[in-house]
């Protein structure tokens, strides 16, 4: 088995997943944890890098039934030599409680101390904070290639003694994100949000995934997708001034990727108009967010002055795709807003959308059910204008 710790953003993250390794069993979920059964370590690590959701994942070691002495449970685990054998002499170790008020860091280090020195082994304890272990440390120590990162998961009546083989490359995903040439006072996508996007179709990894974004801001769909192995991406942007931001960033992607791609000047609501459709396999795009808004100037007046603009925008586009008989999927977010506390969403783009394409609910069968239209939210705390995802295909 093996154990994802998901983001806060926990319904994306299990639609993530469940894309990724499908017809898996679901042995345990809930906010925080996702546990799947029958799934094979190469799997997992061949696709767990482009998993934007996912902060860790654990292998299982062991698991046993918990008693009233969680102390003694530990001991047992770790006076087992299946798993200790293969390390000599010096063992430096870190270890993790999840899901457990009771049993402190420091009657770990006891415990664990000593079964180590039953193997002849030099035990060095490392949670020096007596707190478990943020991505950065273990990326810092390299704790995966160590194989020295332990955790404890009580689940209801059962513990779980798992190993860390895989933690997010946190680095990466912010140096992509702020080394692009951009203009401050725009939305931009996330990066990890544009992979997520990439991959909640059909087929993950996939890669000779041809991507078109016929809104493309920054790019950072194309350079996210470029980064999944794709060889030929497309974009276009009304906007002379993107276009121009994007062929700067794109030069400097040409430096350490080769790939084939195609960029135009053109307006999304016209889609119908571009004469390399039939070779796209997924649209994936957000469309402008319009207004930036902050709690001093957010109003019901200015959403529907947004909305106004925006709903012109979405009826031309779908109708156009329609109208070329776009038949592959499509991911797209849409805006909606926290004003007083509330969430308002954009319900006039439903009945957009409805009118000819099918909501796929990416959850379904699921214990936790997406919102009531099957979309997925993405929210920033410091933000009011959030993020609505939908996966569509036409009717």
């Amino acid at each position: 088995m093996f154990w994802f710790e998901l983001w806060r953003e926990f319904k994306l993250s299990i639609a993530e997943i469940l894309s990724a390794f499908k017809n898996k069993e679901v042995f345990f979920v809930n906010k925080k944890i996702l546990i799947l059964s029958w799934i094979s370590k190469d799997e997992i690590l061949e696709k767990s890098k482009f998993l934007w959701g996912t902060i860790k994942i654990f292998e299982i070691l062991w698991s046993k039934n918990t008693s009233e002495n969680h102390k003694k449970d530990i001991e047992e685990i770790f006076l087992n030599d299946f798993w200790i054998e293969k390390y000599i002499w010096k063992f430096n170790y870190w270890v993790n409680i999840f899901w457990n008020t009771s049993l402190k860091t420091d009657d770990l280090l006891k415990v664990s101390k000593n079964a180590v020195k039953s193997f002849w082994l030099n035990p060095r304890f490392l949670n020096h904070d007596k707190k478990n272990l943020s991505s950065i440390v273990i990326i810092k120590e390299a704790l995966i290639k160590k194989e020295t990162d332990f955790n404890f998961l009580f689940v209801e009546d059962k513990l779980f003694f798992w190993k860390t083989i895989f933690v997010q490359d946190i680095y990466s995903y912010s140096n992509r994100d702020y080394s692009k040439s951009r203009d401050m006072n725009v939305w931009m996508l996330p990066p990890k949000l544009a992979q997520m996007m990439i991959n909640l179709w059909n087929n993950f990894l996939k890669k000779d995934l041809v991507i078109y974004d016929p809104f493309v801001w920054l790019w950072t769909v194309l350079i996210e997708s470029v980064y999944m192995w794709n060889k030929l991406v497309f974009w276009s942007d009304k906007s002379e001034s993107m276009v121009s931001s994007s062929t700067k960033n794109l030069e400097k992607l040409l430096k350490n990727f080769k790939f084939d791609f195609k960029i135009i000047k053109q307006n999304a609501k016209y889609i119908n108009e571009v004469d390399f459709l039939d070779k796209v396999d997924l649209i994936v795009s957000e469309w402008f967010l319009w207004e930036i808004m902050t709690k001093n100037n957010i109003s019901i007046e200015r959403i529907d002055r947004s909305k106004k603009i925006l709903i012109d925008l979405y009826i031309s586009f779908f109708e156009n795709l329609k109208k070329v008989n776009y038949k592959n999927n499509i991911v797209i977010s849409f805006p909606f807003w926290d004003i007083k506390w509330k969430y308002l969403f954009f319900d006039e783009v439903y009945d957009i959308i409805k009118k000819d394409f099918l909501v796929i609910n990416l959850l379904e069968n699921n214990t936790f059910q997406s919102t009531k239209e099957w979309s997925l939210l993405y929210k920033r705390d410091s933000q009011l204008v959030w993020r609505e995802i939908f996966l569509l295909k036409l009717k």
